[in-house]
C-alpha cells in the first residue's frame, strides 16, 4: 500500500490498487456497471466522528467491495487529521481494494455530489452519505443522487433524527444507523433499482435565479439550529416543495440551503 497527499484542497489519498480484491461476490444482480463511488460528508459546521469512524472500519469497507464501489471519499470537516491516523492503522488488506480519499472541506461540494450520478452509459450510481443537515440533503436531492442520512445523536435533541425519518418515509432517501450502515447500502441499492438511479440523462442546471417562493436564506438555517421546534415546519416546507415542482419542468430547482 503506498500513501501520498496531494497538497491541493488538503487531500490525503490511501491507495490500495496494488492488493488483491479479496472481497465476496456481490449477492444480488446488478442493472448497472460497478466501479461505484461512496462520498461521505460530515459538514462544515460540525464533527461527526463517530460517522467517521464507522466508514474508515475494514467491515464497512468490505461491505462496499461487495456493492462493487471502488472508491470512498470523506468530507471530514475538523478531524481530518483524526480520520488519517484512523486510515493509516488500517492493513493493506483491510481495503478490499478501495482507494480511500480524505479531506476536510470543500467549497465544490456539487462535484463531489454529481460524481456520485448515475447517469446512462456514463458511471453506475454512487451513495452519498451524509449528516442530517438539510442543505446537504437538499443538494443531494437536487442532483438525484443515492442517499443515505445518518442523524448526529449528540446534536440538539437527537433532532436530525425526524428529518432523517421523514426522508424515509418519502422514499427520498434512507434513514442510516451508526451501527447498521451495511443494511443502509442495501435499502440505498433497492431505491436505486426502484427509481432507477442508475438510467439518468446528465444534469443540467436549472434556471437562474432560483424563485423567491424556492429559496431557503441563512435565516431559516439559523431557525433550524438554534430552535428544535422548528424542524417540524422544515420538514413540511421540505414535502411542499417536492409536491410543487412543475411536473413538465423536472429539472426547476428546489429550495436549498447553501450552509451546512
Amino acid at each position: 500500500m503506498s500513501q501520498s497527499i496531494n497538497t491541493m484542497d488538503s487531500f490525503q489519498t490511501v491507495d490500495s490498487s496494488q492488493t488483491v480484491d479479496s472481497s465476496p461476490t456481490p449477492p444480488v444482480d446488478f442493472p448497472f456497471p460497478g466501479n461505484r463511488k461512496c462520498f461521505v460528508t460530515v459538514g462544515a459546521t460540525a464533527g461527526f466522528r463517530p460517522l467517521l469512524e464507522r466508514v474508515a472500519d475494514s467491515s464497512f469497507l468490505a461491505t462496499l467491495a461487495i456493492f462493487k464501489f471502488i472508491e470512498l471519499e470523506v468530507q471530514c470537516g475538523p478531524d481530518l487529521e483524526w480520520f488519517e491516523a484512523k486510515i493509516a492503522r488500517l492493513r493493506p488488506q483491510d481495503f478490499h481494494g478501495l482507494k480511500v480519499t480524505a479531506f476536510a472541506f470543500t467549497n465544490d461540494m456539487k462535484s463531489h455530489m454529481l460524481s456520485c450520478r448515475g447517469e446512462k452509459d456514463v458511471s453506475g450510481p454512487g451513495c452519498v452519505i451524509a449528516h442530517a443537515g438539510t442543505g446537504t440533503i437538499m443538494e443531494a436531492m437536487r442532483y438525484e443522487v443515492p442517499l443515505i442520512v445518518v442523524p448526529n445523536p449528540t446534536l440538539m435533541d437527537n433532532h436530525q433524527a425526524e428529518l432523517a425519518d421523514e426522508i424515509a418515509r418519502n422514499g427520498w432517501g434512507v434513514h442510516g444507523d451508526l451501527d447498521r450502515l451495511d443494511d443502509a447500502l442495501m435499502s440505498s441499492f433497492e431505491l436505486i433499482v426502484e427509481g432507477q438511479l442508475y438510467d439518468l440523462p446528465p444534469y443540467l442546471d436549472p434556471p437562474f435565479p432560483v424563485p423567491e417562493s424556492k429559496r431557503i436564506v441563512l435565516f431559516d438555517w439559523m431557525v433550524l439550529t438554534c430552535y428544535p421546534d422548528e424542524v417540524q415546519k422544515q420538514i413540511q416546507r421540505l414535502i411542499r416543495a417536492r409536491e410543487t415542482v412543475d411536473p413538465a419542468d423536472p429539472k426547476e430547482d428546489e429550495a436549498r440551503l447553501r450552509f451546512d
